[in-house]
């Protein structure tokens, strides 16, 4: 499967992550500005605000990735 992905990313039948990333309305960056801003309205006073904003990014991340390989499993099964 893997090596019938990377094909067809290389065609540019599929799209690759940063790409998907983008068809869903919003641009990354934009995406992950949105993340890093509410986080840290949510938790500007707290001292461990960086840890904060860690994790709010790496649940991003992680979501971003649980749906990219969704897209991915889709895409295989054409």
């Amino acid at each position: 499967m893997s090596e019938y992905l990377a094909s067809q990313v290389k065609r540019g039948s599929v799209m690759d992550l940063t790409s998907w990333i983008n068809s869903q309305g919003k641009a990354q960056y934009t995406q992950i500005g949105e993340v890093v801003s509410d986080a840290y309205e949510r938790y500007k006073d707290d001292a461990d605000v960086v840890d904060r904003l860690t994790n709010a990014v790496s649940v991003y991340v992680l979501n971003q990735s649980m749906g990219y390989m969704k897209y991915l499993r889709s895409e295989s099964e054409v």
